[in-house]
């Protein structure tokens, strides 16, 4: 039987932080202001994490 070890990174746990922001940001802009934000996200001009 494996033990367990204690995780550093949780990767569940970081992606549901960034959906909820992204969800956040969108929710109150048009579409054409989403899809500006979402391509700047990524060239890397915007970072979300």
């Amino acid at each position: 039987m494996k033990t367990m070890t204690e995780k550093t990174f949780d990767t569940v746990k970081f992606f549901r932080q960034i959906k909820e922001k992204l969800a956040e940001r969108l929710s109150t802009m048009t579409l054409e202001e989403q899809k500006e934000f979402l391509r700047k996200v990524r060239d890397g001009e915007i970072k979300i994490a």
